[in-house]
């Protein structure tokens, strides 16, 4: 049994239906997203980004290439290169592997600036 099957805890057919079912949506984002990127890479970023991981991917990419625009291949790099890629001038476009690793990291760093938020301040 691998160590995911152990920490998902999937003794039912309910529950690996459940997992199965919230794999495939996962899988059909990041295929449908790195489709898009490559056959649309104009699109508007707020169809697939929430305001919040589009900030946060903002502020991930490398100064130099912080220049507005922000179109969708923007942050579909900004997205790969937190699952490791390069970016080079000479790579080909961020594969389905990458863009699900940086959707990982991505979901951890959305929700720490959720949480590092301050508290509002309290009058009284």
């Amino acid at each position: 049994m691998t160590i995911a099957a152990r920490t998902m805890r999937l003794a039912t057919a309910d529950r690996l239906a459940n997992c199965i079912a919230l794999c495939c949506v996962v899988a059909w984002r990041v295929s449908w997203l790195a489709m898009l990127n490559r056959e649309t890479a104009g699109a508007e970023p707020a169809a697939v980004f929430t305001d919040a991981e589009r900030h946060v991917l903002e502020h991930a990419m490398p100064d130099r290439k912080r220049q507005p625009p922000y179109d969708l291949d923007f942050y579909v790099r900004a997205v790969a290169r937190l699952g490791g890629y390069l970016d080079r001038a000479s790579d080909a476009p961020p594969g389905t592997t990458v863009i699900w690793q940086g959707f990982s990291r991505l979901a951890d760093l959305v929700e720490g600036a959720r949480i590092a938020k301050p508290p509002p301040e309290t009058y009284g």
